[in-house]
């Protein structure tokens, strides 16, 4: 059977919780770092946890209640999605501005950035590829 790893967090949407999401994902990824069978480069952590951030604080800012953080290890790097209570679809800003950044940062870093109405909202998924080397 092969190992793959993964974090599922439950958020409450309250202040905080995007906090909440970079400590689970640092301390997620930071334990990974000590595996052999799992090799992801620094560079690829700390993109990974600024992506989350972006997500997280979205889902926080224009939807309602709870969401919930999934990062799984992939062939490529990390995949990470942020399902949320609203089923606006957000779209990346053409370039940053005053707000809006968020989600351009994300498909700056992030490969095949989708997002996806759900029966409770929304989801949305990238995966952040590894930078080996």
């Amino acid at each position: 059977m092969r190992y793959v790893p993964s974090l599922d967090v439950y958020l409450d949407g309250a202040p905080g919780s995007e906090g909440r999401a970079r400590s689970a994902a640092r301390c997620f990824l930071g334990e990974l770092a000590g595996l052999d069978r799992v090799r992801l480069s620094p560079q690829t952590r700390q993109d990974a946890v600024l992506v989350v951030s972006e997500l997280v604080c979205n889902a926080c800012r224009h939807a309602p209640g709870p969401c919930r953080l999934t990062m799984v290890v992939v062939d490529e790097g990390v995949e990470i999605a942020v399902e949320d209570t609203s089923s606006e679809l957000l779209h990346p800003a053409g370039r940053p501005g005053p707000s809006g950044h968020g989600l351009f940062v994300v498909a700056t870093i992030g490969h095949r950035v989708h997002a996806a109405r759900t029966a409770t909202g929304k989801i949305v998924e990238t995966v952040v590829p590894n930078h080996r080397g």
